[in-house]
């Protein structure tokens, strides 16, 4: 309940400050565990909302909140039995900056977030990295990134709707 009073405090403090130029996107993410953490989680589906405001033309700044909810993988030791991993659900709260390669708000752009990621099972919370790239249309956004987090890495799609400004 900590956790997610988090994530409620981070949606409403943003939607708060938001200027009237801004964006406010919500969408659905994928995520596909890499490293270790692959071991014991499978694939994550979630939701995330972004809000995104410029900086200067072609350069805006980010902040960021979702939750990912991986399942457990089971592994049978033969007649020993079996065991599966409990389901892991990652809270990412983050920040960072897109720059728009084409023109502003529109068309391909790379991205950097910082920020922390709170595990509900194995990991507590963790400071982490996300670079990626992505593409966005009018109404639509559509995200590539790596989130590099210690020991809870994954490679995140996600596609979101866009929702006009005031």
């Amino acid at each position: 309940m900590k956790n997610f009073s988090k994530l409620v405090f981070t949606v409403l403090f943003v939607l708060a400050v938001a200027p009237a130029f801004s964006q406010f996107s919500a969408g659905l993410d994928l995520a596909i565990p890499n490293g270790s953490w692959s071991d014991f989680w499978g694939t994550g589906f979630g939701a995330s909302v972004r809000y995104e405001a410029p900086i200067q033309e072609k350069l805006n700044w980010t902040a960021s909140a979702g939750f990912i909810s991986f399942s457990g993988k089971s592994y049978n030791f033969g007649g020993f039995g079996s065991i599966t991993a409990p389901s892991e659900t990652i809270i990412p709260v983050t920040g960072g900056v897109k720059y728009y390669f084409q023109k502003s708000n529109g068309g391909f752009y790379g991205a950097a977030d910082l920020g922390f990621f709170i595990a509900n099972n194995s990991a507590g919370t963790k400071f982490g990295f996300s670079p990626g790239v992505g593409y966005r249309l009018e109404k639509f956004d559509f995200a590539f990134r790596f989130n590099a987090v210690s020991d809870l890495n994954y490679l995140g799609l996600r596609a979101a709707y866009i929702f006009p400004g005031k």
